[in-house]
């Protein structure tokens, strides 16, 4: 049996015995606000109206991915899909804006200053086993998660007073100021100003665990799992319970291109986010692409933060921006659908910012001439630049093309591969001096992006540090909605300008889903999807036909 067939009977055999119990128009003349409003009032009108029997399973084919299901510690964005249904905190993403509304809490006030905030939570919210979701709990989730060695997001709760100095072992956990006032109502006390703060918040990162890790906060339940199978059964004890229809959410992971399309074809799959055969597809419109909030680059890693401290000549911008001006960036960005020349993901009222768009042998020569001068190294000397890159990010002749546009400035461009599932783990404790990343911002402001290169944060990666890079993006923390762009934007000029970042392309996601046949689903710019919104459409008897 060839191993398209035995992928195939796999996920059919997998899907028959799930199914045998294994366990518009736009409304014209309405201000955008009250539309949407209307929309979701259909929306749920119509959700309300779908038969139970219909929504038993619904069965997402995902890529290969041993998901991490501890939220405070994983940052991979394919994990956040599933995460999202079985955790929940104070905040969640609106299913089609991404905009932050309540979801364990019910409210929040804050102070004249700006540096406290208090929270209310709903009093009917309670984890998977049925114990309340109390204000003691959201503290010692955070606490936790400042806590846990390496959690990539816990420096975004820097803002709170005493958080960093916990977080690095030089404060207590009675300093941190996170306070239960009574079983309903949190207290947090800022350092400075925040208002992006519930966006921050929606992440999953910062959603509430419990300290049985079998235990759930959100709309659903880990029922069971193996190496490529994913089974969610609905949280009967979840707050809005009420309002989520699907009892059942199978992820199967499967790369083969054939079987999967034939899989959708027949209708034993709802939403495929791997490989199809997109020509084979029988109905191209539930073919769903677009632009995602990320940036997909390359950064230079300082010595500071490679394990050896050995100096490098990677360490100084000059050298650093005689690469970038080398740099083949036509040939790296090939037949990309949206170019970046920038690293932040362009938002409405961002300022505009000059990037790399062009090659310039000239200048490159001419900068690393004056950058040997500058730190005595000799004309004939070979730099080696190491490149650490996960298997299939860059194909051979691009690979080739930068070591080609490098030699000419005496650069040795050395290729290190690494299998795409320990790539990311692997960075940390590599010696490399570049590496390869699509980053996903995990809420709509360019703060998702600029974080990743600030000092203390504890998703800088690179060793980087800027005193007035720090300065501007505290200072936007503290000014009007108005103001804060501009600083954030000048704030990316000193990061492109030293030459640690190399943008390449804006990635566009791919869905296969029939939104004719799924509602609760949008494309956004996050490709994320909240499961608990997620409802089968019964269809008419004539479509049906059509389809079969």
């Amino acid at each position: 049996m060839n191993k398209i067939k035995k992928c195939f009977w796999l996920i059919a055999g997998v899907l028959f015995a799930i199914s045998a119990g294994w366990t518009q128009e736009l409304h014209e003349g309405l201000e955008p606000e009250l539309e949407m409003q209307l929309k979701e009032s259909e929306e749920a009108e119509e959700k309300a109206s779908q038969p139970d029997e219909l929504q038993k399973n619904f069965v997402i084919i995902e890529p290969f991915r041993v998901h991490e299901l501890n939220p405070q510690i994983t940052q991979y964005s394919s994990d956040s899909q599933i995460l999202c249904g079985l955790y929940e905190g104070l905040f969640s993403y609106h299913p089609v804006t991404l905009e932050p509304q309540y979801a364990i809490a019910t409210g929040y006030k804050i102070s004249r200053d700006k540096k406290r905030w208090t929270i209310t939570l709903r009093p009917e919210a309670c984890f998977s086993n049925g114990e309340s979701i109390t204000a003691a709990s959201v503290r010692d989730s955070w606490l936790q998660l400042l806590s846990t060695p390496n959690a990539p997001y816990a420096s975004l709760l820097d803002i709170i007073r005493g958080a960093e100095a916990y977080r690095t072992g030089s404060g207590t956990m009675e300093d941190v100021g996170i306070y239960a006032v009574d079983e309903h109502t949190l207290s947090i006390y800022l350092n400075k100003p925040a208002n992006y703060l519930p966006k921050v918040l929606c992440h999953s990162a910062f959603a509430v665990i419990h300290r049985n890790p079998t235990v759930y906060s959100g709309p659903f339940t880990l029922e069971d799992y193996d190496e490529v199978i994913y089974i969610l059964k609905k949280n009967p004890k979840y707050w809005d319970a009420e309002n989520v229809k699907l009892q059942q959410i199978t992820f199967i992971q499967s790369e083969d291109k054939e079987a999967n399309t034939y899989v959708y074809n027949i209708g034993q799959a709802d939403w495929i986010t791997s490989s199809v055969e997109t020509e084979k597809i029988l109905d191209s419109g539930a073919l769903q692409f677009n632009t995602e909030f990320a940036t997909s680059y390359y950064f230079f890693k300082n010595s500071a933060a490679k394990p050896s401290r050995n100096p490098s000549v990677w360490d100084y911008p000059e050298f650093r921006s005689a690469v970038l001006e080398a740099f083949p960036w036509e040939e790296v960005r090939g037949a990309a659908m949206v170019p970046a020349t920038t690293f932040v993901y362009p938002l409405q009222g961002y300022p505009q910012i000059e990037g790399f768009s062009y090659t310039d042998q000239i200048e490159a020569s001419l900068k690393m001439k004056d950058a040997r001068e500058k730190y005595g190294i000799p004309a004939e000397q070979i730099l080696p630049l190491t490149f650490a890159v996960s298997e299939y990010t860059l194909a051979d002749d691009k690979l080739d093309a930068i070591k080609t546009a490098l030699e000419p400035l005496g650069i040795d461009f050395i290729v290190q591969k690494c299998p795409s599932n320990y790539y990311l783990a692997s960075v940390t404790g590599s010696e490399a001096d570049l590496f390869a990343y699509t980053w996903i911002g995990d809420f709509a402001d360019p703060l998702a992006f600029l974080e990743l290169f600030h000092g203390d944060s504890t998703l800088n990666d690179s060793g980087w540090k800027s005193a007035e890079y720090d300065r501007l993006l505290d200072e936007a923390a503290m000014v009007s909605d108005k103001e804060r762009p501009e600083l954030l934007g000048k704030a990316e000029e000193i990061l492109l300008e030293s030459g640690m970042v190399l943008p390449i392309y804006h990635p566009v996601c791919f869905n296969l889903i029939d939104l004719k046949e799924v509602g609760g689903w949008s494309t956004n710019a996050f490709d994320i999807h909240p499961l608990k919104y997620l409802f089968k459409k019964q269809q008419p008897v004539n479509a049906l036909i059509v389809k079969k």
